[in-house]
């Protein structure tokens, strides 16, 4: 939700501005739910996964992947969506795009361990515990030693000689 409200910018008239887009992406997700088990292509269960939650948090999981997939398609009703999604293909797919990417980088990533400083600014997070994600893909954890990957050795044949008669 924080990603859709403050990184992702759309042009409105004439420039580019940062609309908070976590409501209208729920809005979006739900209307493409109704619609797939409107047309018997989902099932709705008879409890929410979610307190409060609109119809795609009644779909089961397969069924809200089918969910995403129709949009992704663009095979929902594009009339149908909330703005800023009505008719504008290109933004549902690169929003059905990101929301695959935000969940993948969330769960990888060391967000959920910033506990209250979240949403602070990058130097003032603190990592409240370690993640369990982490300790599921055996990431060892934060250390300022690591020596991975810094680019390429580029060697350059030059004769200093050649850049002294030059000046």
């Amino acid at each position: 939700m924080y990603s859709l409200d403050h990184y992702i910018s759309i042009q409105q008239q004439l420039h580019h501005t940062i609309v908070p887009l976590s409501y209208p992406t729920a809005m979006m997700l739900d209307i493409a739910a109704i619609q797939l088990v409107n047309t018997y292509q989902a099932q709705s269960l008879p409890q929410s996964a979610f307190l409060g939650g609109g119809m795609f948090s009644y779909l089961s999981r397969q069924d809200r992947i089918r969910t995403l997939t129709a949009l992704e398609n663009l095979d929902v009703d594009l009339y149908a969506l909330p703005s800023p999604f009505q008719n504008n293909a290109g933004l549902v797919k690169n929003i059905v795009d990101a929301l695959n990417r935000f969940s993948m980088l969330g769960y990888y990533s060391e967000w959920p361990a910033y506990g209250s400083t979240k949403l602070c600014s990058p130097n003032e997070r603190r990592l409240e515990h370690f993640p369990v994600n982490w300790q599921q893909v055996g990431y060892p954890g934060v250390s300022l030693g690591y020596r991975d990957f810094r680019g390429f050795l580029l060697r350059m044949n030059r004769s200093e000689e050649k850049y002294e008669n030059e000046s």
